[in-house]
């Protein structure tokens, strides 16, 4: 156990008379098992130790777990022994997130501790006091650095990963969300000193401050930046994000202006920071709070991994300002607080571009398939087709097919009914064909079928079947009791053909069933040499302007 008390530093004090000033009770008395504000004077404030009785042997070390971000220095009756801070590197006892002494071995268990807290116009934080065997301050300082490792490790591979999918997929939300890791992981390792010890980053020591505040602006701003687009708040909380990014913009402002070191600015930048910090801290709850009650998925995880974030935030304010001095462990839960709510953000980037697959895989499939039969249309066919095509080690088949008279049944039944054939039409078609086969709707009433590695005979045979299977439909063509049928071309790949010169002959094919009376199956092998053009697949046509071809010159 420690008593201790505290004195403002007066001009000519030794501290010899310093220590006489403790044992006739002039100093101020405070708990040192609680966290403490010490006040601070021009000059410094004096802290005396009192250990209550002996109880630990063997070497000592005396420790602050919560250290000022002011130098501390260790007297004994002669002078100063040694001095540290949390910016310091190489002191006599390393001590990471905390300042650490090793008291000197002749000192008795019960000889009093002076410490002179030096003047400094930093925050004013709470401190509090541990006095412990090496031992047991060497176990929970490893405990520490593992800890403290653990968590800016995860919360770095997080932002590398995030930033290759920035790269990979040109979505700024990933590069604003390693931004705002980076920054949160730099702003820990700095507040705990895991910078200078053990990372010995010493040009950073005269900035640490100013860095600091430089750190926790670009967290936050980078944090807004991403939640806005991560949230999708355009959508839902328009007026919300607006308000946000012009919060965001006087953060920005504030950082630049203490940037300058100008006395006056500097007053004005401490007295709206911490307010304007909080404020967009709240709206950003706020706004992913109504986002996800207006449908946003992604909100969730935001709010998941950013309110104990916020939490702990708020309680660290509160215990600098001299609350909740029996919590020790706020500095701690920070940084791993850090890493969870990097974790927790990562999984829901990766819900979120697993949702942008799947829409764009959805979009993809509407633009190919066409929406009245749900077979790929003419564009999907074709890119579906070129690429069976590049296997050239297979005979592929190609069915050209075509509906007769398919005029005579709209003009007569209607184009519901014109409709509900082609719904049929390519149900059964889809039925008689295999898995691996390609079926297409090429235009208007024309079907097209690709065969993979199906010869000439087999390929008859399989467009015989199709053709019975429909007459055998029995759907009516007009109010006269005739049937719909259809009309088949049948053409075998060759050794230099094109997806083009395929389709070409199975549409002559098509055409020389329809001029041999319809409702037949021909194969190319059976068409004279001259044949009719017919429109290649890589011209852009509509299929109502292909379709109309075919209709006159049937009606021809």
């Amino acid at each position: 156990m420690l008593h201790g008390a505290w004195l403002a530093v007066q001009p000519g004090d030794t501290p010899d008379h310093v220590l006489q000033q403790s044992e006739r009770g002039a100093f101020h008395v405070f708990d040192t098992q609680r966290l403490q504000t010490i006040p601070r004077s021009d000059l410094g404030t004096w802290v005396v130790l009192q250990p209550s009785a002996p109880g630990l042997h063997g070497p000592r070390v005396l420790s602050i777990p919560s250290p000022p971000f002011s130098a501390v220095t260790l007297y004994d009756r002669n002078g100063p022994l040694s001095t540290s801070s949390p910016t310091a590197i190489g002191p006599a006892l390393e001590a990471h997130g905390r300042i650490a002494f090793a008291l000197p071995p002749h000192w008795s268990s019960t000889t009093p501790i002076l410490l002179k807290f030096e003047p400094s116009e930093n925050l004013n934080a709470p401190v509090r006091f541990v006095l412990e065997s090496e031992s047991t301050f060497r176990r929970i300082d490893t405990l520490w650095i593992v800890m403290a490792s653990a968590s800016l490790a995860v919360m770095l591979a997080m932002a590398l990963v995030a930033l290759c999918f920035s790269i990979m997929l040109g979505d700024s939300t990933f590069a604003w969300y390693a931004a705002y890791v980076c920054s949160y992981a730099g702003l820990q390792a700095v507040q705990t000193g895991f910078a200078f010890e053990p990372l010995h980053l010493a040009f950073l020591q005269p900035i640490a401050l100013p860095l600091g505040a430089a750190l926790t602006a670009v967290a936050l701003i980078s944090a807004v930046l991403f939640m806005v687009r991560f949230c999708s708040l355009r959508r839902h909380a328009p007026w919300l994000r607006v308000l946000l990014l012009a919060l965001a913009g006087m953060m920005a402002l504030l950082a630049v202006l203490q940037a300058t070191g100008m006395p006056f600015v500097r007053d004005i930048v401490h007295a709206l920071f911490n307010p304007l910090l909080a404020l967009c801290s709240g709206l950003m709850v706020l706004a992913s709070s109504l986002a996800l009650l207006r449908g946003s998925r992604a909100a969730l995880f935001f709010l998941f991994g950013w309110l104990p974030l916020l939490v702990l935030t708020a309680l660290t304010s509160i215990q600098v300002s001299g609350g909740l001095a029996h919590v020790e462990w706020l500095n701690e839960a920070s940084l791993a607080a850090g890493a969870v709510e990097a974790l927790v953000l990562a999984i829901g980037l990766a819900d979120r571009s697993l949702n942008m697959r799947r829409d764009h895989h959805l979009a993809r499939e509407l633009a190919d398939k066409d929406p009245l039969t749900g077979v790929f249309n003419r564009r999907g066919w074709i890119d579906a087709a070129q690429k069976i095509m590049q296997d050239t080690q297979q005979t592929h088949a190609l069915l050209f097919m075509d509906l007769d008279h398919f005029k005579t049944l709209n003009d007569e039944l209607g184009h519901g009914a014109g409709d509900q054939a082609l719904i049929t039409m390519a149900e059964n078609l889809a039925t008689e064909l295999r898995p691996q086969d390609l079926l297409g709707r090429f235009g208007g009433e024309e079907f097209v079928a690709m065969l993979r590695g199906t010869d000439s005979t087999n390929a008859l045979l399989v467009a015989q079947r199709l053709c019975r299977r429909l007459h055998r439909l029995e759907i009516p063509l007009d109010h006269r009791g005739n049937l719909l049928t259809i009309s088949i071309g049948l053409a075998t790949r060759r050794p230099n053909d094109t997806l083009s010169t395929l389709v070409e002959r199975a549409d002559a094919a098509m055409y020389t069933a329809k001029s041999r009376g319809r409702n037949r199956v021909v194969d190319e092998r059976q068409v004279e040499t001259s044949r009719r053009p017919v429109l290649r697949p890589t011209r852009a046509l509509s299929d109502t302007e292909d379709a109309s071809s075919r209709r006159s010159e049937q009606l021809g």
